[in-house]
């Protein structure tokens, strides 16, 4: 019987979160195709880069954090860099393709949102590394 490895590094997360989000490009990249043609796949692009970039950018950041070895902080960081990153993006890309509505590029943003949101808490989750109880480890009296 193998062993699982106690750590992940941060290119592992990733790698994992970008496979992850390549392989849900695959598959939406048919229905995108037929809702919107050309530009349903660029919006599924756009989509898919604006979701997958906090992601990695925080498997990056969490060793130099001393708050997010916390799982919770983890994930309260994720998301809040999350929602920032994607709603400036969002807006940005509306100022420039203003063409990118709802069935081009917005239906497409809200399923990589939720799938690489998954992706990412379980990976902090599952991570063995970071702490998972206020419980001191050593007695305090």
């Amino acid at each position: 019987m193998t062993s699982l490895p106690t750590t992940q590094t941060p290119w592992q997360r990733c790698g994992v979160l970008t496979a992850c989000a390549a392989a849900l490009w695959v598959v939406l990249a048919g229905p995108a195709y037929g809702l919107a043609g050309m530009l349903g796949l660029e919006g599924l692009t756009y989509s898919a880069l604006m979701c997958w970039l906090p992601g990695c950018l925080l498997f990056f950041a969490i060793p130099y954090f001393e708050f997010a070895k916390n799982k919770a902080y983890a994930f309260l960081a994720g998301s809040g860099l999350r929602m920032f990153v994607v709603l400036v993006a969002t807006l940005l890309l509306h100022e420039i393709r203003a063409d990118l509505g709802l069935k081009e590029f917005l239906s497409w943003l809200v399923v990589f949102y939720s799938v690489t949101l998954l992706v990412e808490t379980l990976l902090i989750v599952r991570s063995p590394e970071a702490n998972t109880s206020s419980i001191p480890s050593q007695p305090i009296a």
